[in-house]
């Protein structure tokens, strides 16, 4: 795609500058357009889970008569970001074997 846009720039000079640039972001992250091959390997490659992430998050955190206090939030938002980043499992055998309050 980068290189028939470069071509395409050549051949309509008033537009080049945009084709340039529109060329240059295909080149830059023909990596990360590997659709078929991401499908492939079961990964995702539309955004409807994460928005689907986003709103069962917020509404957990901002549902109706819901308040959290700042440090409560505090407190909940490295779990969930253990939880995302696949590292709650250790995180969670590290606080069980804490003792306790």
């Amino acid at each position: 795609m980068a290189q028939q846009l470069s071509q395409l720039a050549k051949k309509y000079p008033e537009k080049a500058s945009a084709l340039r640039r529109e060329a240059g972001y295909f080149q830059d992250n023909s990596r990360r357009m590997q659709y078929l091959e991401m499908r492939e390997e079961g990964f995702p490659i539309g955004s409807g889970m994460v928005e689907s992430a986003c709103k069962q998050f917020r509404a957990r955190l901002a549902g109706s008569g819901m308040r959290w206090s700042r440090p409560g939030l505090e407190r909940l938002l490295p779990i969930r970001a253990a939880i995302m980043s696949h590292r709650f499992d250790a995180l969670w055998q590290k606080a069980y074997h804490l003792p306790p309050n």
